[in-house]
C-alpha cells in the first residue's frame, strides 16, 4: 500500500471512458441537474467515480484504500489490456483463460460497482452481520466463555467495524469473480460488432451494460459499447449473434444508445454534442435495474423464510 492511497475511486474507469476522447484527450459528459442537459469537456479520469466509494471503515488511513488498491486497480488493469485485445483483433481476439476471465470480471464489475450499488451492499451487510440461526447459536453457547456476551448475535453486533467492513468486502470480491454468472459469459460466443460510417457514434453512459434478464435462454446476451465505433457483444446463441451483426447497423447502433441513454443515472458521454438532441429526450428515462439490488432482495428473502 502507499502511505497516501488515492480516494478518488472510479465505478466508471478512465482507461474505459479514453476510447470517446478526442484531439484534447477529453471526452463530453453530459448530466442533466435538473430538466435541461448540460455538457462539458472534462478528462476520463475526472468524472464516473465517488471520492473514498470503496473505503474500509474503521480502518486505519493507509490501509483504509485497500479495495481499490489490491481490487479494483489490478482488475481494471487487466481489463484494459483485454479490451486492447477486443479492439485490435475483434473476433479473433488471442485469448487465454487470464485475459478471457479478466473481461467478465470487468463486465461483472460494471454491474456491481456504482454508488448505489455500494450503499445497497452496506446497508444489507450491515443489518444481516449479526443475523443467526439455531444451529450457530448452540455451538456459540457449547464455547461461551464466562465473560462473552449472551447470544451469538450480540458477539456479532459488538464486532468491531473494520471487521465488518472487511468481511463485507470479501463478499462483494465473490459476486464480481461469481464462478457460476462468469462461467456462463466465460463460455459465450464473443463478437464485435464495428458501425459503420454513417452511423451515429455509439455512446455510453454510468451504465454502460446492456444485458437481458438472464443468460441461458434463446436471444440472451450481454453487451458493452467499447468505443465510438465499437459494440461488444456476447450470447450462447449463435443465431442471434448473426441476426444482430446482419441487423441494419444503424438502427441498432440507435437501439444501443437508447438503452444506454434512458439507463442512466448521472452521466452519459460522447465524443461530441453532435446527439445533444438524442440524450436530451432520453436521459435517464428508464433507470436500469440494478444486479446487486436483486442479489440484496434475494438474501433478505431467504433470510425472511428461514426465519419462520
Amino acid at each position: 500500500m502507499t502511505s497516501n492511497p488515492p480516494t478518488k475511486h472510479h465505478y466508471i474507469p478512465a482507461f474505459y471512458l479514453r476510447r470517446w476522447a478526442g484531439g484534447d484527450g477529453k471526452v463530453t459528459e453530459f448530466t442533466k441537474p435538473r430538466h435541461d442537459i448540460v455538457a462539458r469537456r472534462i478528462m476520463p479520469d475526472r468524472t464516473g467515480y465517488q471520492e473514498r466509494l470503496y473505503e474500509l471503515k474503521g480502518f486505519e488511513p493507509s490501509l483504509a484504500q485497500q479495495v481499490e488498491e489490491k481490487f479494483f486497480k489490478p482488475l481494471d488493469t487487466w481489463a484494459s489490456n483485454a479490451l486492447t485485445m477486443l479492439e485490435r483483433h475483434g473476433h479473433q481476439a488471442p485469448w487465454d483463460s487470464h485475459s478471457r476471465s479478466a473481461w467478465t470480471r470487468f463486465l461483472l464489475s460494471l454491474l456491481l460497482r456504482c454508488p448505489e450499488d455500494i450503499e445497497a451492499f452496506r446497508e444489507w451487510w450491515h443489518e444481516d452481520f449479526s443475523r443467526t440461526d439455531a444451529d450457530a447459536e448452540a455451538r456459540y453457547q457449547a464455547a461461551r466463555g464466562a465473560e462473552d456476551p449472551e447470544t451469538f448475535a450480540e458477539f456479532l453486533a459488538g464486532q468491531p467495524l473494520g471487521i465488518k467492513e472487511r468481511h463485507q468486502f470479501q463478499v462483494f470480491y465473490s459476486l464480481v469473480d461469481h464462478d457460476s454468472v462468469g462461467g456462463k459469459i466465460n463460455e459465450m460466443d464473443w463478437r464485435v460488432l464495428q458501425s459503420p460510417p454513417a452511423a451515429p457514434a455509439f455512446l455510453t453512459s454510468d451504465r454502460p451494460i446492456i444485458r437481458t434478464n438472464g443468460l441461458d435462454q434463446e436471444g440472451d446476451h450481454i453487451a458493452l459499447p467499447i468505443g465510438p465505433r465499437l459494440l461488444f457483444i456476447a450470447s450462447h446463441d449463435r443465431g442471434f449473434l448473426d441476426g444482430v451483426l446482419r441487423t441494419n447497423q444503424i438502427a441498432l447502433v440507435k437501439e444501443c444508445n437508447r438503452q444506454v441513454v434512458e439507463g442512466a443515472s448521472r452521466f452519459v458521454y460522447g465524443m461530441d454534442q453532435n446527439q445533444a438532441r438524442f440524450i436530451q429526450n432520453r436521459f435517464g428515462r428508464t433507470p436500469q435495474p440494478r444486479l446487486m439490488e436483486s442479489i440484496v432482495q434475494r438474501r433478505r428473502d431467504e433470510a425472511a423464510r428461514q426465519a419462520k
